[in-house]
Formats: structure tokens, C-alpha cells, sequence
């Protein structure tokens, strides 16, 4: 439930607030309400004191007519639940939840009388130290939800509150779970289902991580992502990327995360703590910490090595105990996906190769890192050893990807493969059929194609004519290696038809692995447009949409974009106004429709700052150069 506090949701002076009415109320006959303290759409936040215990409280009270909306008094019900379970002191506790003579709904948590991280930020960057010792208590809190299968899903500055406790003048209570998740596969869960679908978007803007943002299912690992945001924000005192709220989410996606020396230049991040935020903020979920209790230990590390307080570590040896890691798939099973060409992209297969390793070696670092050796080497030497499994993990898939790239495509069913390699080998040798020829094959149907694809099998008009004529066949398997080796003869001139073959593949369950392999791999620049295309595609299923949008951020695919589409992606990646301005220019020259939106969301004279109210994008404005390029491409578009 989102609360409306003082600057925010300015009331005007005539209308008193809907809470106002339930002040000197006593709610199940023993919380009296004494004060408002925010009133939102569903509910509303009061002050109120146990008559008995004279103990002070924070009520959630959801407004009577909410009481007949069955997924908003769910919501409130997980809310319960989660902040009942974890029971953590970094968390705020729930203690009661009932339900009022007239209906309406509400939940009894303990009151925090602090500030928010929210407003503490007004004030500007955090010192290193006092932002590792804050996220290192967010951690250990998640860590205490996460055991119970609980993702919060909507982890923000105005979540965390700063109380002061004893000598402690920033001890964390993490609050508002109204959005979290349980997750019934967890060992701890409460076996409840999820209340959303996949491809159903909850939480922040401005701190969802990419899957999140892309509508899959959210877990651990994205609590972690906008923990990393937050942290970003703590040290350089704004947020990492600027925007509306469409291109918060697209660049959480696709744009990679500016240092902070770019973003945020007179502020002193230490290299081993800038390590830890960057590895929180991967797009790739499994690149991030393992868990919570690995990134306390991670900022345990990082403190030590930059000479910080990171606040009550503890001794070496529970620092080094990881939450056991979930087990690998066996490692028999996996190297069939591995050398499947025909059944599997080269993302697949590296995918499943770094499943094996990993199986491998995880094994024998977690081995290492338990014994008495391990913690008596130097914090140096424990991160070398920490980081050597998944550098190698890399290494061994960059190679088997690059493998993949550079070896010869599939010929169709019915094509020799040593025929169609010599072809391919000298252009000089190839032959092709007549125009009469290849229409009264097309005629006869796929058997005719295919004897015709015999004789001549370099020839790109007949492989094209194979490929529709399996498609129209249903045989989407054959056309799609018909297509790849079109694309091989002749990736110049690919037909318009081929690639649209393709994309109706990709959204199909069976044929989806193969297709974007084509897509990323073999297609060239049509391919990449046709990603574009699929990504913001409604008319296909969210899965496909999400799986386009991952593709777009390989770095690979930059050399093989067309001129219009390089300038797309890297107008939408630009982490600076600096950077983009330096893109108008090619921009003016070589973008298409396409780039007009991201364009003219640019003319917004807001959005940076710690309160958002600063213009991110005043560089752009000296010399009217955003609206010549904008002018530009308009006429080009109407011409």
C-alpha cells in the first residue's frame, strides 16, 4: 500500500482526510487511535496506543469499501504474514490483524519513530562506511525473509527507516512487505501460491532489476538488484540512471550501469566497495551474490580491504559460513543440451556448460573456503579464490559461444552437408536454378523444393523457396535450418519472408531455442531489428518479449546492427547527458523512427537530483541541438 505523505500528495486545505473520521476510535478494544500519520487510495496509517499496555503502535486500517476486493485484502494478509514471520530486529514487526465492526481491515505493526532513508538522502552522498554499515543490516534482514521463501519485491529508500537504538544512530528496520512475495518452494515457506502471473510488473520503477522489470518471476536474487541500487544511491548521493518511469525500466533492461567516477565524479567510492555494488547490479541474475548472507560477507570483505567500519562484523569464521547453495543438475544430464546442436542455441548450450563447471567447481571452492587454511589467509587471497571459479566459468563459455559463432550452419533436412559446405566455400562454383524452374517446384510442394535444393544447394532463391515451403508445411524445425542456411549463402539480400518465418518460431515453445539462435547469430542486422521488434511486441507471449529484450543486451550485437539500429541501442544505454549529446550527431545522420521516442522523452526538464526535481538533460539544451536532431529524423520519417 502506497501512503501519501506531507509534500508528496498536497491535500487541498477544504478536504479533511477520510482517516480523520476513525481518530479516538478504539479498534478490537484496545487500540485507540490518537493521530493520522498517511492516507492513501486503499488505507490509511495511524498513531495508536494499546489501551491496556500503554504501549504505542502503528495501525494500517484499509478503507471499508476495500473490504470486497479479495486481491487488495490478500495483499494485506501476505503483508501480515511476512512481518510476522521473519522476526528480525532490522525488520518492523506485525503483532495483530483483524478486522473492524464496519468491515474494514487491519494490521497492527510496531512503530518506528525515525527517519527515512528517503529523507535522510536530502542531504547528499554517504560516506562510504556509513552506507555499507546500512546495507550490511538491509542484508541481514533479507537473509531472515529469504529463509522463509519471502521476497519483499519493493525494496526502496522509503522502506528503510534510520532509528536511533543505544549508541546506534542508524539501525535499519525494514518495512512494508504489502508487496512480497512467498515462495512455496522454499524449505521455510508457508506453501501459499503466488497472488501474480508471470508477466504481471510489481514494485519501483526505479529500483526493479531487469527480470523484474520484464514482468518473469522475481526471487531472492532481486531483492539483492535494488539493494545494489540503493547502495549506488547512498555512495553517489543519485540514483544510477535518469528518466521517466518507461525508460527507468528499459535501462534497468538493456543500459549498463555507469561508474561512479562518470556519474558522480567528486565522490570517493573505493574500488573493492564500487566491486560489490557492481556485482549487485548484473542484469544476469545468477552474476549476482549468491544470497544475502553472501553479500555480508562480500561488504564484510570490501570494508576490510578499503579500511571501513562496516559496523559489527562478525569473527572470520561465521563470515565465511554460506548458506548452502541450491544443488547443481547433475552433470550426466546436462552435456546432451551441450552438444545438441540442433536442438539448441549457442546460449543454451553455453548456459548448460557453465552448469556443469559449476557443478565441478563450486564444490571444491565451498570445500576450500571451509577449512582453517582458508580463514587464515589475507582478505586479498579469499577474494582471488572466490572470484577464480566463476572468471574460468566465464572463460570456458566465451570460448564455447565464440566456437559456435565461427562453425558452419545446419543444411535442411534433404541437403548434403558436404555439398553445401564446398558451396559455401567458393562462391565462384555456385549455380542456380531458373525462375521457371523454382516456381513449378514451389507448385508441386516440398518434396519438388527439396530435390531442386539437391542440385543446386547454394542457391539463395532456392533455399528461400524451401524454407516457405516448409513453413507453409508446418515443418517450422526444417524451415528454420532452411532459413540459416539462406542467411549463409547470401545474408545480404535475406528476403523479408525469412525473417518474418523466424519470428513467428521464436514464439512458439518447441522452435523458440532455435529461432533465437538464428536471430542472434545469423541474421545479421535484420536479425537485431527483428529482436527490437519483438520486444515490443504485444501481440506475442510476455515470455518471448522478456527473452528478446535479454538478447538485446549482449554487447556482441552491437558490430552487426545496422547503422539505425546501432544508434537506438546506444541512445537507450547512454549513462550521461554528455554521452548522449555526443550521439545526436549520428543520430541527425543515421536514425530512423524508431529513435523519435527515446528522443523526445529527452526534452523532460526533470527527473535527477535527490528529489528528482533537476534537469538530467541540460546539456542537450545550449545550443538546440536535441531539436535539430529530433527535426531531422521527422523529415527523413515523412520523406
Amino acid at each position: 500500500m502506497t501512503i501519501a505523505t506531507p509534500g508528496t500528495t498536497p491535500q487541498a486545505p477544504e478536504a479533511e482526510p477520510v482517516g480523520a473520521s476513525r481518530i479516538g476510535q478504539v479498534l478490537s478494544g484496545r487500540y485507540r487511535i490518537s493521530a493520522l500519520l498517511g492516507e492513501g487510495g486503499m488505507g490509511s496509517v495511524f498513531l495508536a496506543e494499546h489501551i491496556h499496555m500503554k504501549k504505542r503502535f502503528a495501525v494500517k486500517l484499509l478503507h471499508p469499501e476495500m473490504a470486497g476486493n479479495e486481491e487488495v485484502v490478500a495483499r494485506f494478509r501476505r503483508e501480515a504474514q511476512a512481518a510476522a514471520h521473519v522476526e528480525h530486529p532490522n525488520v518492523v514487526a506485525a503483532s495483530d490483524f483483524g478486522q473492524t465492526d464496519d468491515g474494514a481491515f487491519f494490521l497492527v505493526l510496531e512503530y518506528v519513530d525515525g527517519t527515512s532513508l528517503r529523507d535522510a538522502l536530502g542531504a547528499g552522498a554517504f560516506p562510504a562506511a556509513r552506507a555499507l554499515r546500512i546495507i550490511r543490516q538491509v542484508a541481514l534482514a533479507l537473509e531472515r525473509a529469504h529463509a522463509f521463501g519471502i521476497v519483499h519485491r519493493d525494496l526502496k529508500p522509503e522502506n528503510v527507516m534510520l532509528v536511533r537504538k543505544e549508541n546506534e544512530a542508524d539501525f535499519v528496520k525494514v518495512l512494508d512487505f504489502g508487496v512480497a512475495r512467498f515462495d512455496p518452494n522454499a524449505e521455510r515457506g508457508d506453501g501459499q501460491q503466488p497472488l501474480t502471473r508471470v508477466g504481471t510488473v510489481i514494485g519501483t520503477p526505479e529500483y526493479m532489476a531487469p527480470e523484474q522489470a520484464l514482468g518473469e518471476r522475481v526471487g531472492p536474487g532481486s531483492d539483492l538488484y535494488a539493494v545494489g541500487v540503493i547502495l549506488y544511491e547512498l555512495l553517489a548521493g543519485m540514483h544510477p540512471f535518469e528518466g521517466d518511469t518507461m525508460a527507468m525500466m528499459s535501462k534497468h533492461i538493456i543500459a549498463p550501469i555507469p561508474p561512479f567516477r562518470e556519474r558522480a565524479a567528486n565522490v570517493d567510492v573505493p574500488a573493492a566497495v564500487e566491486a560489490v555494488v557492481m556485482r549487485l547490479l548484473q542484469k544476469d541474475v545468477q552474476a549476482r551474490h549468491a544470497n544475502a548472507r553472501a553479500l555480508v560477507v562480500a561488504i564484510d570483505e570490501a570494508a576490510a580491504m578499503s579500511g571501513l567500519d562496516a559496523g559489527g562484523a562478525p569473527p572470520v569464521s561465521e563470515r565465511m559460513r554460506m548458506t548452502k547453495a541450491p544443488d547443481v543438475p547433475s552433470a550426466a544430464i546436462v552435456p546432451s543440451a551441450v552438444v545438441d546442436a540442433g536442438a539448441a542455441s549457442a546460449a543454451t548450450r553455453a548456459a548448460a556448460l557453465a552448469a556443469v563447471l559449476r557443478s565441478r567447481l563450486e564444490p571444491l571452492v565451498r570445500s576450500l573456503r571451509s577449512g582453517e587454511l582458508y580463514a587464515m589467509l589475507p582478505t586479498r587471497a579469499r577474494v582471488a579464490i572466490a572470484a577464480g571459479a566463476p572468471l574460468l566459468i566465464l572463460f570456458v563459455v566465451l570460448t564455447v559461444i565464440l566456437a559456435r559463432r565461427a562453425a558452419p550452419p545446419l543444411p535442411p533436412a534433404g541437403l548434403s552437408p558436404a555439398s553445401s559446405r564446398s558451396s559455401a566455400r567458393d562462391p565462384s562454383e555456385r549455380q542456380t536454378a531458373t525462375a521457371d524452374a523454382i516456381r513449378a517446384a514451389a507448385v508441386k510442394g516440398p518434396a519438388a523444393v527439396e530435390a531442386l535444393a539437391a542440385e543446386f544447394p547454394a542457391d539463395p532463391a532456392v533455399l528461400r523457396e524451401l524454407a516457405l515451403a516448409y513453413d507453409s508445411a508446418g515443418r517450422t524445425a526444417d524451415a528454420l535450418r532452411a532459413v540459416r542456411l539462406a542467411a549463409s549463402a547470401d545474408r545480404d539480400t535475406l528476403p523479408p519472408d525469412l525473417v518474418r518465418i523466424v519470428v513467428r518460431a521464436a514464439s512458439k515453445p518447441d522452435s523458440s531455442d532455435e529461432a533465437f539462435g538464428l536471430l542472434q547469430d545469423s541474421l545479421g542486422a535484420e536479425g537485431i531489428d527483428a529482436l527490437i521488434d519483438l520486444a515490443g511486441r504485444k501481440d506475442v507471449p510476455p515470455i518471448t518479449r522478456a527473452r528478446a529484450s535479454k538478447v538485446l543486451t549482449d554487447p556482441g550485437l552491437r558490430a552487426t546492427a545496422s547503422p539505425a539500429t546501432g544508434v537506438l541501442l546506444d541512445l537507450v544505454a547512454a549513462p550521461t547527458c554528455e554521452a548522449r549529446r555526443e550521439l545526436l550527431s549520428r543520430a541527425r545522420e543515421q536514425a530512423d523512427a524508431r529513435a523519435l521516442a527515446p528522443l523526445r522523452a529527452l526534452r523532460i526538464r526533470r527527473g535527477c537530483g535527490s528529489r528528482g526535481r533537476h534537469d538530467c538533460n541540460a546539456c542537450l539544451r545550449a545550443d538546440g541541438a536535441l531539436e535539430q536532431t529530433i527535426d531531422a529524423i521527422e523529415a527523413r520519417v515523412r520523406n
